[in-house]
């Protein structure tokens, strides 16, 4: 259980889940649009992880991940990666680096190119615009996968319904907890939500580090206890 509770904390900094609530709640009144994006995606990653749930415990495949444990080597070697990318995120000269392959390799747009299809549409949503987004973008990711494979064998039904209840509150606190300040004081969360939006601006990229991190180094330990 506690491996599932890091990967529902993983998934709630996911880059594209991180990117869509910063969007949100730097919009005049975000309120609504919180909700209706927070409806939206509830119901997918719900429906969709029930889904894929089923197909994992009939031993089939959902993007090439089953339900089965990789290889102790496999682990090992996608942990070093994931670390060389954490690395990369949370440290100053990584950083640095980045920057640097980007001034080398400066991505050539097109002169109509420009924000992201998501981004385009939530800088202009109405709460149809953002109940379609959340829905469209909240289908299983890497961390909701891996979850569900771990769920999928030595768990009863009551089991998995709650923890999957439990991974999606988790992945969607970042909409919930603004949700709540709204019913219980609406002008302190208006404040509030200002000043997490601009500290996830300037902390997303060390906060998704540090979830690869911790979640590599687990992939890490998971390889080392199957190989010995």
């Amino acid at each position: 259980m506690a491996g599932i509770v890091l990967l529902a904390f993983g998934a709630a900094f996911f880059p594209a889940l991180l990117a869509c609530v910063a969007i949100l709640i730097s919009r005049p009144e975000p309120r609504r649009l919180i909700l209706a994006f927070y409806i939206g995606g509830l119901l997918t990653s719900v429906v969709s992880g029930l889904l894929v749930l089923r197909v994992f415990e009939s031993g089939g495949a959902i993007a090439g991940s089953t339900a089965t444990t990789p290889h102790g080597s496999v682990s090992i070697w996608i942990g070093l990666v994931g670390l060389l990318f954490a690395w990369l995120m949370l440290s100053r000269r990584g950083r640095a680096e980045i920057d640097a392959w980007r001034a080398r390799h400066p991505r050539r747009r097109k002169p109509h190119e420009g924000p992201s299809w998501v981004e385009r549409r939530l800088n202009r949503a109405t709460v149809r615009i953002a109940f379609v987004v959340g829905a469209a973008i909240n289908l299983p990711g890497p961390f909701y996968l891996l979850a569900l494979g771990d769920l999928a064998h030595g768990f009863s039904t009551a089991e998995q319904l709650f923890l999957i209840a439990l991974f999606n509150a988790i992945m969607f606190l970042l909409l919930e907890v603004p949700l709540v300040g709204y019913l219980v004081d609406p002008e302190w969360t208006e404040g509030a939500v200002a000043e997490l939006g601009t500290w996830l601006n300037s902390n997303g990229l060390r906060i998704v580090g540090a979830i690869v991190a911790i979640f590599s180094a687990g992939l890490i330990l998971q390889g080392l206890g199957a190989t010995i």
